[in-house]
């Protein structure tokens, strides 16, 4: 006769299958590791903005986390086979969110901006939700599932995740900075370039961008020179989110065409 399975000892063996299946793919999506990551994303997010103009430093280092969670939850989706429509959406709404959050704290740091930071705001959930509108039309399985003929730096944008994560980091990074700069302890740190690039630099802007004829950089700081490398990234994905508007109102003029032809 076989010995009888103790209550103590059965314990164990579902605790290790209920384990198990929580790291595999299964029925309860809004329990999927990538989508609790994503949850956490969002209050990280959210305390950020909340201390944003009363603890700078903590304030920083919240979003920085949540920043951190974006990445995570992709890598740990496709790790458990975990992958969901639901978390597609939780990871697009989280980013518009947090950026135009983030956004919105700089246009009150820096009046002069306001109308640049709604500008931005516009065209990164206009260009985004267009794009996905359209591909959806087009019965394409994701926002990201560009075809060969659109733009160049919207095909390598959307298909090398290393220039897509530099250029998505880089304008994450400008953002912050200029939000770091308000307070004078961050704003003090000497970059290690101080000695080799000049004390200040005035960058000429178009006076419809809200910043004035000029905008003066003093490069001296590390946030400065920072934010002087995030520039370039930050004005690629300007433009990828430019060419995606173009190319999602090109999709949708086209897929009303055939309705017009007939009529």
């Amino acid at each position: 006769m076989p010995p009888r399975r103790t209550r103590s000892g059965s314990a164990p063996a579902a605790s290790s299958g209920t384990t198990t299946r929580f790291f595999q793919r299964h029925s309860n999506v809004y329990a999927y590791v990538p989508n609790i990551i994503g949850y956490a994303r969002v209050l990280l997010a959210a305390a950020a903005l909340r201390l944003a103009f009363d603890d700078v430093p903590t304030s920083l280092a919240l979003y920085a986390m949540s920043f951190v969670c974006d990445e995570l939850d992709g890598r740990f989706a496709r790790m458990f086979d975990q992958c969901s429509e639901f978390g597609k959406l939780l990871d697009m709404v989280t980013d518009r969110l947090a950026t135009t959050g983030l956004l919105m704290v700089v246009s009150r740091e820096y009046p002069n901006w306001f109308f640049t930071c709604v500008s931005l705001v516009a065209l990164d959930i206009g260009s985004h939700w267009l794009q996905m509108y359209a591909q959806i039309l087009r019965n394409k399985s994701s926002h990201k599932d560009v075809d060969e003929g659109s733009f160049f730096i919207l095909r390598l944008y959307y298909t090398n995740r290393i220039f897509m994560g530099a250029c998505c980091v880089g304008a994450e990074v400008l953002y912050l900075a200029a939000h770091a700069a308000t307070d004078p302890r961050i704003l003090a740190i000497a970059g290690p370039l101080a000695g080799a690039l000049p004390a200040k630099v005035l960058v000429p802007l178009p006076a419809g961008l809200g910043w004035g004829k000029e905008l003066g950089v003093e490069c001296s700081s590390a946030l400065a020179q920072l934010a002087l490398v995030a520039l370039p990234f930050w004005a690629v994905k300007q433009a990828a989110n430019v060419a995606q508007l173009v190319t999602s109102c090109e999709a949708l003029v086209a897929h009303d065409f055939p309705k017009r032809k007939r009529a």
